[in-house]
């Protein structure tokens, strides 16, 4: 290699080196945003959900309210509030990583079963037990829905790998990933020991850091705690659902697939307030009115976004870092392909240029 190459291949040393400290900024950055995110979302769950309750006793089943006694309408409010505080419990980083890892290990189980019939196809996978199952009949019980399930963090890297089949999601996914590269950092934030109350300063950080430094795989892990905090925010609309039926204010349950479809836009929704989800289906019995109104709620992470200033400038900061990340990692992907380009430069000069041995 001559002199301008190695001049030029220390150049790309120089420019990866100051990109992955860049990346390593980038995660301290991508981490505080998410913490402030959440830790605003908790404060103001509660008061959303009550506006979309309101929004449901007093719009859509004003008669069913009407006719709930006082000491019914105080209950139903009370168990509506310790669901959303169960479910603020879950929002945090370690348990939307915890959640994400099971969402990656379902797309991977249904990768590998999807050229065989399911074993029961009309069964709806819950994740850790975060809803009550309306199972036949509608038969639910007197205790309130499980958000939190069996989780135990101390256990969660020793027992991933042997959960039960019964957590597999079916959840489509569009992104092709390195699952098992995302499962590895997703289980380490869940036991690491950084994630503490405050997030550590730069210069703290000497251990394993519970975020990817690559800013590829800090994109991926970006859209798996969105996917993640969507999902919990799903299973809580469910379980609201189930009270408001248990409740008598709902006369009939929204699915869990008319949820799920209407977050992928493929159900035509009724006008509304926010978070309520008003669905009606034709109805094939013609004593009918030719239609069943479905009322519900869905809390949703855009409406959450457009009701709340905060939030929706997190989102813009989170936005914006995403495409800092997509930069860096063109600029990367650059300075690897010049790199190694001056590396077989190098290697092809010193084939075609042996050492002269010196004559005897």
């Amino acid at each position: 290699m001559n002199s301008s190459q190695g001049a030029t291949a220390e150049q790309a040393r120089r420019e990866l080196d100051a990109l992955d400290a860049l990346s390593e900024r980038a995660a301290i950055k991508l981490y505080s945003l998410v913490q402030d995110y959440l830790e605003q979302l908790r404060h103001e769950l509660p008061h959303q959900l009550l506006q979309a309750v309101f929004h449901l006793c007093t719009k859509l089943q004003p008669e069913a309210f009407n006719a709930m006694a006082e000491g019914q309408r105080q209950v139903m409010r009370d168990r509506l509030l310790h669901l959303t505080q169960r479910c603020s419990s879950l929002l945090t980083v370690e348990q939307l990583a915890q959640l994400g890892s099971r969402l990656l290990s379902a797309d991977d189980l249904a990768d590998a079963d999807s050229e065989e019939p399911p074993s029961d196809v009309g069964a709806e996978p819950l994740e850790a037990s975060a809803e009550p199952d309306p199972g036949a009949g509608l038969q639910f019980s007197l205790e309130s829905p499980s958000l939190l399930g069996n989780f135990d963090p101390a256990q969660f890297c020793s027992t991933l790998s042997s959960e039960p089949a019964g957590l597999v999601d079916q959840e489509a996914s569009d992104h092709s990933l390195d699952h098992e590269q995302a499962l590895n950092w997703l289980r380490q934030m869940a036991t690491s020991s950084l994630m503490g109350s405050s997030m550590p300063s730069e210069a703290a950080v000497s251990g394993p850091f519970p975020l990817p430094r690559d800013p590829q795989q800090l994109r991926l892990w970006l859209g798996v705690w969105d996917q993640a905090l969507q999902r919990r925010l799903r299973n809580l609309s469910h379980a609201i659902n189930v009270e408001l039926l248990r409740s008598g204010l709902c006369k009939s349950l929204m699915p869990l697939t008319l949820l799920d479809a209407s977050l992928a836009g493929q159900v035509e929704q009724q006008g509304g307030a926010p978070n309520v989800l008003t669905v009606r289906l034709p109805m094939p019995d013609a004593l009918a009115s030719g239609e069943l109104q479905l009322n519900g709620l869905l809390i949703r992470v855009s409406e959450l976004e457009h009701a709340l200033p905060h939030l929706r400038d997190l989102r813009n900061a989170l936005h914006k870092l995403d495409g800092n990340l997509r930069k860096m990692e063109r600029r990367i992907q650059h300075w690897q392909q010049r790199l190694a380009v001056l590396q077989a430069q190098q290697l092809w000069s010193q084939d075609n240029n042996p050492t002269v041995q010196p004559q005897i």
